[in-house]
């Protein structure tokens, strides 16, 4: 063999052999990233996306925004003041005359606010949807004297005499009634049979989800009125599966107001945007702690000096900022449906919304 026909065989075996080590080394290099990575080869189809860079149109958040609004409940009470003397206790209350055996009489209110959505309003009238516990009010409130030896007699008695629920900035004052309500599941459809300006009041046009779809990290929107200012928050699903029903859990810090507000998701195949729950509340941890009679900018205390006065205990709540419990669409829709014929009854109809058949 001649020196150039061996080389040339030598160059040839070369190439070959590195060719194989080459493939060699991709395929192990395949194998290690699928038993590395086993959770990014899943197969399963996401419905909603993980990317905020997608963004939403502005025009379709000012809808949005005006399909969302702010819920105030107003509940009066009367109450009736009684003297010690008067020795009231628990087992005379049903046997009296509140007017008669009163001292004095007085009133007061108690105000609420939530974020409420529009699902349906026309000619029939307006529905909307938000949590029940924003309408939580006692019908009865009974205090008792402070004084150790008096804890069993009554001071005063508070009896709900009315409650108002209306839509924040409605300019023909229309008041709301509940039409369905599931305190177990903390929702509520509130409307009324009068007729809304559908322009200043329009309905939401947003699709209702699949809320089972959504998965560890899918990111979404909040609309509401947390604080009482109308925003719009992007967060996480910091948990999907936070509860048998398909409620969840999103990492957004919580504030008063903030009950009812949506939560909405892109659809990963039409990059639509689509309900997935409201907001339901924090998470809180409760600690009772001594108070003085008057707290806050009532009456400013040394601290310096002992205090006195009277000392009264309080259920102080903690929230946990940055855990929220959320209502699915899916708890919802069964909600819905669960409740159908008393919606129908009232003159108001979501098949089509719940996509019902």
């Amino acid at each position: 063999m001649k020196k150039r026909d061996f080389y040339k065989s030598l160059k040839k075996t070369f190439f070959l052999l590195t060719g194989c080590c080459l493939v060699i080394l991709l395929s192990v290099s395949c194998q290690n990233k699928s038993l590395r990575y086993p959770l990014l080869q899943s197969t399963n189809k996401k419905e909603y996306v993980n990317d905020f860079s997608i963004g939403i149109n502005n025009d379709e958040l000012e809808q949005i925004a005006a399909n969302v609004k702010k819920v105030f409940s107003i509940v009066d009470y009367d109450i009736y003041h009684f003297s010690e003397s008067a020795g009231i206790t628990q087992s005379k209350l049903a046997q009296i005359n509140l007017r008669r055996s009163s001292e004095s009489k007085s009133i007061f209110n108690e105000s609420v606010y939530g974020t409420a959505t529009i699902l349906q309003n026309n000619q029939n009238g307006i529905l909307l949807l938000t949590c029940s516990h924003i309408l939580n009010n006692p019908d009865t409130i009974i205090s008792f004297f402070a004084e150790a030896n008096k804890q069993t007699l009554i001071q005063s008695v508070a009896i709900k005499k009315s409650q108002m629920i209306f839509i924040h900035g409605n300019i023909n004052n229309n008041l709301l009634k509940i039409i369905a309500i599931d305190p177990e599941r903390d929702l509520v459809l509130l409307g009324s049979n009068e007729l809304f300006d559908q322009n200043e009041q329009p309905e939401f046009k947003l699709k209702a989800g699949n809320s089972n779809t959504l998965q560890w990290g899918t990111q979404v929107y909040l609309m509401g009125f947390p604080g009482g200012h109308q925003m719009l928050t992007k967060a996480n699903i910091g948990n999907p599966h936070s509860s048998s029903n398909g409620d969840f859990i999103v990492d957004v810090s919580f504030n008063p107001g903030g009950s009812g507000s949506i939560i909405i998701a892109i659809n990963k195949n039409t990059h639509y945007l689509e309900l997935v729950g409201i907001v339901k509340s924090a998470s809180a941890t409760y600690t009772n702690v001594l108070i003085p009679e008057k707290e806050g900018n009532q009456e400013i205390y040394n601290p310096n000096m002992p205090y006195e006065g009277d000392l009264f205990v309080k259920r102080a709540r903690n929230i946990n900022y940055g855990i929220t419990f959320a209502v699915s669409v899916n708890t919802i829709r069964d909600f819905y449906i669960q409740s159908r014929k008393q919606i129908t009854r009232a003159g108001f109809n979501l098949d089509n919304y719940f996509e019902l058949k």
